[in-house]
C-alpha cells in the first residue's frame, strides 16, 4: 500500500497590480494572477500545485492584501518560504507574509470580513495614475456621497447590483450584508471603503457607479432603492459601473487569525 504524502498548509499574503492581469482566476490562454503563481510553483516543486484565494479579483482590480492557501509536501519555516516566494514571484507580486495554518483552515469559509477600497481622482487628469483610480476629474462632496451610500448598508438582496442575470435568479443566493460603506477625502482623492463578509461579482463597482450617477442628478435615490427592493422583477439591473482601475482588495480578517 502506497504511503500517503504528508502535506503542509500555508496562508500567503500578497499585493499586486491588477492592470497586469486578465483577473485573478486561471483561464485558458489568458495571463492571470492565479495562473502565473501556479505555473511558478509547478516549476519550483516539480509537480502541479493548486492554490485557493480568498477573493477572485476581476481584470484591472488591484490587491493591497490578497490571501491564498498553499499545500505542499515540504515543511518549510515561514521565513524560508517567504524568501523563496518573494524571489520567485517578485516580477508581478509583493509577497508580504507567510503563515502556517491547519489542514481545516479555509480561506473563504473562515473569513470574518473583507474590506475593499475605491479611489477616485477629483483633481486634474493624471495619465500616470489612470490604471490606479477612477479619473473622474470633477469635485465630489463626501457628505452628499455618504448620504447616498448609506442606502446600501445592512442586509439586502443585491441581485440587481451583481453580474448575475435573470436566468441565474433561482440558482444563487444574492443576499449580502454590508457592514460599513463610507467615503472620505484625502487631498484630491475620494476614498470609498466598503466592508462585508463577502461580495457578489461586480457588486462594489455597480454600487459606486450607481451612486455617482445619482450624485450627478441623473437618477434619484428612489430609483436606487427600487433596484434594491425589486430584486424579483426584471429590468431593474444596474446600468452604471465604476471602472475596475479604482478598486483595491484592502484587508481580510479571519476568525482563525492570530
Amino acid at each position: 500500500m502506497k504511503k500517503e504524502t504528508k502535506l503542509y498548509f500555508y496562508l500567503i499574503t500578497i499585493a499586486y497590480d491588477g492592470s497586469e492581469f486578465a483577473g485573478w482566476a486561471a483561464q485558458p490562454n489568458k495571463f492571470t494572477a492565479q495562473g502565473f503563481i501556479e505555473n511558478t510553483l509547478r516549476k519550483i516543486f516539480q509537480q502541479k500545485i493548486s492554490i485557493l484565494a480568498t477573493s477572485r479579483t476581476d481584470k484591472g482590480v488591484h490587491a493591497y492584501n490578497q490571501n491564498f492557501t498553499l499545500r505542499i509536501p515540504l515543511n518549510f519555516s515561514r521565513e524560508k518560504l517567504l524568501t523563496l516566494l518573494k524571489k520567485s514571484l517578485k516580477q508581478y507580486f509583493l509577497v508580504k507574509r507567510v503563515r502556517k495554518v491547519s489542514s481545516v483552515f479555509h480561506p473563504i469559509r473562515d473569513v470574518v470580513k473583507k474590506e475593499y477600497r475605491y479611489f477616485i481622482n477629483t483633481g486634474d487628469y493624471d495619465i500616470f495614475q489612470k490604471n490606479y483610480c477612477w479619473e473622474y476629474n470633477l469635485p465630489l462632496e463626501t457628505k452628499k456621497l455618504n448620504e447616498i451610500l448609506e442606502l446600501f448598508v445592512g442586509k439586502r438582496n443585491f441581485f440587481n447590483y451583481s453580474h448575475y442575470r435573470w436566468k441565474d435568479k433561482e440558482e444563487i443566493d444574492t443576499v449580502r450584508e454590508i457592514l460599513s460603506l463610507k467615503a472620505w477625502k484625502k487631498r484630491n482623492t475620494v476614498i470609498i471603503s466598503t466592508i462585508a463578509k463577502s461580495f457578489l461579482r461586480y457588486q462594489i463597482r455597480a454600487m459606486i457607479g450607481e451612486v455617482i450617477n445619482c450624485y450627478e442628478g441623473k437618477q434619484t435615490v428612489k430609483s436606487l432603492k427600487e433596484k434594491l427592493l425589486n430584486f424579483d422583477k426584471e429590468n431593474y439591473k444596474y446600468k452604471n459601473t465604476a471602472p475596475a482601475s479604482g478598486l483595491y482588495l484592502w484587508k481580510i480578517t479571519y476568525k482563525l487569525s492570530k
